[in-house]
Formats: C-alpha cells, sequence, structure tokens
C-alpha cells in the first residue's frame, strides 16, 4: 500500500506515503554528483547528476523509494504484487534491477520527455540486490513540473502511461485506475442541485453534500480516487512554498493507513510508515513519521554537490511536543 502524487504551482511538488506492514530502517540519503554508481549489467557512471531522497543503504549502495534530482525529476516505487513481472536478461536492452531504476533515470535525465525516450530501450531485470533482499514487486511514477508518467512492467512487456492524474497507488493495473475515474464524474467541491426528479424539491442541508459517493476506505482504487480529488480541487498558491508542502502532507494525510486499521496476511498492520513531501524546485525535501508528526528538511542545496562521499541522514522519531506553558 502507498500513496503518490504530484502537483505544480509556480514550484513544483512531489510526495507520497510508504505503507507496509513492517519498518525498514529508512533514512534521507543524498547522492552527490561524483559518487559513483554500479549496476548489475551496465556500466558504472561515475558523474551525473545529484540525488535527494527516502531510503535504505546496503553495502555503501543507496536504494532509493523515493527521490528526485537536482533538475526536479522525480521517481518513486510503489507496491504492485502478483501484476509486476520483470525479465532475464535481453541483449540489445538496456537491463536494470527495480532498486537500479531510479538511480539510472535520474543520474542521466532532466525531463518526463527524456525519460520516455529512454524507456524504449529499458527492460526491468529480475534480480535481486543480494540473496537477504528478495525483487520488490513494483510499479513507479515520475513527474516533472509539466506532467507524470507511469511506469508498469507486466507479463505483456513494459508499459508507460501518461498520467493526468498526477496519482498513483497500487493494485490493479494503471488503466483499471483511469477508467474507474468516470465513476465519480460527478463529485463535486460546489452545492449540488437536485437531478433527482422534478417533482421534489430535495436540497442539501449540510456542507459536502457534492462529495457523497468519495471513496473513505483504505483499499487502492479508493485512495486513488480521493488522492486525485483532494488533488484536482484543494486551494494551492503561488510563492507560498509552506502552505503548499502542507496542502500537499494534507491530501496524504487523508489517504494514509493507522495501525489497527489494516491487518495482513501475516498478522501485523499496514500502516504509513513516513509521508513526504519533495519542493522540486528548490530541491528540498520534507518528512513525517508516524512517530513523530513535526516535519523534518533536508536540504539538498546544504551538500557538497560535486562531493564523491554517499551521505545517509537519519530521521529523528521521537514525538516532537512543543510546550507552551
Amino acid at each position: 500500500m502507498c500513496t503518490a502524487i504530484s502537483f505544480t504551482t509556480d514550484k513544483h511538488f512531489f510526495g507520497r506515503n510508504l505503507d507496509l506492514n513492517y519498518n525498514y530502517p529508512q533514512t534521507g540519503i543524498f547522492v552527490p554528483r561524483n559518487y559513483k554508481i554500479t549496476f548489475k549489467k551496465e556500466d558504472e557512471i561515475s558523474n551525473h547528476f545529484a540525488l535527494l531522497g527516502v531510503g535504505i543503504v546496503v553495502s555503501s549502495y543507496p536504494m532509493f523509494f523515493d527521490c528526485i534530482n537536482e533538475y526536479g525529476l522525480t521517481f518513486a516505487g510503489l507496491n504492485f504484487p502478483t501484476f509486476a513481472k520483470f525479465n532475464k536478461e535481453i541483449m540489445g536492452k538496456i537491463n536494470l534491477a527495480p532498486y537500479e531504476l531510479p538511480l539510472y533515470l535520474l543520474s542521466k535525465y532532466k525531463t518526463i520527455e527524456e525519460v520516455k525516450k529512454a524507456l524504449e530501450n529499458i527492460s526491468i531485470l529480475d534480480e535481486p540486490f543480494s540473496k537477504d533482499l528478495n525483487v520488490a514487486t513494483l510499479h513507479f511514477i515520475m513527474s516533472d513540473k509539466n506532467k507524470s508518467i507511469v511506469i508498469e512492467s507486466r507479463e505483456d512487456g513494459l508499459k508507460v502511461f501518461d498520467n493526468p492524474f498526477n496519482v498513483l497507488t497500487n493494485n490493479p493495473v494503471f488503466e483499471y485506475h483511469a477508467f474507474n475515474m468516470n465513476n465519480y464524474l460527478n463529485l463535486t467541491n460546489e452545492e449540488p442541485k437536485s437531478r433527482f426528479s422534478k417533482d421534489l424539491d430535495l436540497k442539501p442541508y449540510g456542507k459536502g453534500f457534492g462529495q457523497i459517493g468519495l471513496p473513505g476506505d483504505s483499499s487502492p482504487q479508493s485512495r486513488f480516487v480521493k488522492a486525485t480529488y483532494l488533488l484536482h480541487n484543494v486551494t494551492l498558491k503561488e510563492k507560498d512554498d509552506i502552505y503548499n508542502i502542507s496542502q500537499g502532507f494534507h491530501i496524504l494525510n487523508n489517504v494514509s493507513t493507522l495501525i489497527g486499521e489494516c491487518n495482513s496476511d501475516l498478522g501485523t498492520f499496514e500502516y504509513t510508515i513516513y509521508s513526504d513531501i519533495y519542493n522540486t524546485t528548490d530541491f528540498k525535501l520534507y518528512v513525517r513519521l508516524y512517530e513523530n508528526n513535526c516535519l523534518q528538511e533536508i536540504d539538498g542545496n546544504k551538500f557538497k554537490m560535486n562531493g564523491k562521499d554517499l551521505i545517509s541522514i537519519e530521521f529523528k522519531k521521537e514525538e516532537n511536543i512543543i510546550a507552551l506553558n
């Protein structure tokens, strides 16, 4: 379970909820321009764009859950079980494991249009990082300030979809989510007018009647609809970064999951481990943990951009309570 969103005012913002039934030791990760990035089947890249994101570091290797590059191109992987199908090595293709895909694309490209062209020759490799880490069954959302795409490697090949909703959740396939949105075309943030019958004087007796039918459960299709409705209806402002970041977190909070809400097959609970919003224009990251509602900022510009060393920053997990008296 996960939800990702992208929106643009005078600046571009991108964010996601990471929902799992277990907790990785995730950290903030900065990859400077001269950090050597290696791949299983492709040549290493030693000079590239700087990257900033959230993930885990295994044997000095950055494994991003979501990230951006210094030019504002974004990436997030979301769970896509049963539908995700990856390949053995295909000769003549660029073969990348799922955890390598963001490193390759964000290290080389600045825009979605460049990425779409590159994906024509990319195959996602069915190989884990190590025997201790399974291949993650994911699909992916990427965005720049102008548009979003969804990337799905399925039984019938690699699919790339333009994503006018600027939202992604989980199963089923993206075509389903896109078609399912037609079921909610009557939703509105305006006061609705009665179309039930001309013979009956029916009126709303409270606020929010135009949203009756908006899903509120935690299923992927419902989170997709609700996040899309909120993203396309909430008020955003030009030249007010803090307000827009706050609005992004409010959207994600409306599709987040609490401990105890969704039991997994293992007897553990799916919950929103963290939410984040990137100000991609300014190369900044804001994170909110389940255990700590205080926003934690990482400013990518404060690192040595031309460095060679990977930087990992731990998040503060204890709740930050401000005493007022």
